[in-house]
């Protein structure tokens, strides 16, 4: 199977596509790939075949040799999740990825013990990209910066259905889940290592959300996440 590398759209011309950063380093340094090895190339909603035609200091230079759309099926499911500590974020995102999240907004609560940095984003980025090419998920899940909890309510507003990751509630998952509906826009929430406060939970309460329970144990912020993602995913029949 041919190996998947993402670029983006300002890099791909009539006949051919220039790979630059953090991928090219892949294809030369780590896979030490030849001129004429076949290589699939993703961009938005479209992915490439090609053969590599020249592997240079700064870049690799590919020709296209078709050009397919991407008929991505994910459903539209975005996790919020409170910040973490790095290496906490890092293997939600991983995990999300793979799962097939479609998006992904780290976000601000009264209990977040991390300070936000954007620059992490690139990182967030990067291991996504990873997750992608580990997976074969040919679109990479959307990261966005980290967004304010007033940021937070916003956005949730334009989703049709919002469910909460509480541990103080009693409500068995599986009765709030078999309620969602695969075709309407999902957004999940997880806090922090600290929760959420009561104030923020009304909040959230106030745009819709439902709140349910994650079982009698008291999970961590990374494994609420993973856990809610796949139990969604599940009532999407995504793992059919």
């Amino acid at each position: 199977m041919a190996r998947r590398f993402f670029v983006d759209e300002k890099n791909i011309f009539e006949d051919k596509i220039v790979i630059q950063g953090n991928e090219h380093n892949h294809i030369s340094k780590v896979l030490r790939m030849k001129t004429g090895d076949e290589i699939l190339v993703s961009s938005n909603n479209f992915e490439f075949v090609c053969v590599i035609k020249n592997i240079e200091k700064s870049q690799t230079t590919a020709t296209i040799m078709r050009k397919n759309k991407i008929n991505s099926v994910l459903p539209n499911l975005a996790i919020f999740q409170a910040v973490m500590k790095n290496e906490h974020m890092d293997f939600l995102i991983q995990k999300c990825t793979e799962l097939g999240v479609k998006s992904f907004v780290p976000f601000l609560s009264k209990f977040v013990v991390v300070k936000p940095d954007e620059k992490k984003l690139d990182r967030f980025n990067r291991i996504s990209l990873e997750a992608c090419k580990q997976s074969g998920r040919a679109c990479p899940m959307q990261i966005e910066n980290t967004k304010t909890f007033s940021q937070t309510i916003e956005l949730l507003k334009g989703f049709d259905q919002v469910v909460v990751a509480y541990e103080k509630d009693k409500t068995p998952a599986k009765d709030v889940l078999k309620s969602l509906n695969k075709s309407l826009s999902t957004a999940i929430i997880v806090g922090s290592e600290g929760g959420f406060a009561e104030d923020e939970i009304f909040a959230f309460k106030q745009v819709g959300a439902k709140t349910l329970s994650l079982g009698k144990n008291i999970l961590r912020g990374e494994t609420a996440g993973i856990v809610l993602s796949s139990l969604v995913l599940y009532e999407f029949d995504e793992f059919c």
